[in-house]
């Protein structure tokens, strides 16, 4: 009986300090990521905003083309809808639509790793990178905002995960005719 009335105060105490630590997942950091990302995003007006996903579980884009006018800021949101762990995924934009150069930064991009969101870091390649957004695990959003060149044209789009490139490939077309 005494055990007991020695464990039970321990026993609540350690209920509390576990209920007390609860809440949210964040750090202080995430919270001061967050919001500088906001005022950065903020900051910049967005011409048009896409939206692109995975196709299920399959390493292909629900929507492989997409058009934007000369000169436009587009703010790409990249919903990884997946749910399979394997799935993970990015958009790359490239310079140009040069099937070539999707096999080129693709492998460049395996030999990039993780660390650098698979995305080539070698020169000339980095150079063929109009912009790109962070790698997304299975239910996670990612986004990036940039520039669209003011020449007509199509720029391919990839996802650079190992192994993916070859079949996860689409096309931004740069036209006029998009101007809203």
């Amino acid at each position: 009986m005494r055990s007991r009335c020695r464990i039970a105060p321990l026993l609540l105490m350690l209920a509390l300090a576990m209920t007390a630590c609860g809440g949210s997942e964040s750090s202080p950091d995430d919270a001061s990521a967050s919001a500088s990302a906001s005022q950065s995003e903020a900051s910049q007006t967005v011409d048009r905003t896409v939206t692109l996903q995975p196709k299920g579980n399959r390493m292909k884009y629900e929507t492989t083309e997409f058009s934007v006018a000369p000169g436009e800021t587009v703010r790409l949101v990249f919903e990884n809808t997946a749910t399979s762990p394997s799935m993970q995924h990015n958009v790359v934009l490239l310079t140009s639509n040069d099937e070539a150069l999707f096999e080129e930064v693709g492998e460049a991009g395996t030999r990039a790793g993780s660390s650098n969101d698979y995305v080539p870091q070698e020169d000339p390649l980095r150079e063929q990178v109009l912009a790109y957004t962070p790698m997304s695990q299975p239910g996670e959003t990612v986004e990036v905002t940039f520039t669209v060149p003011e020449e007509s044209g199509e720029h391919g789009y990839l996802c650079t995960f190992p192994g993916h490139w070859a079949t996860m490939q689409g096309t931004m077309i740069v036209t006029e005719d998009a101007a809203a």
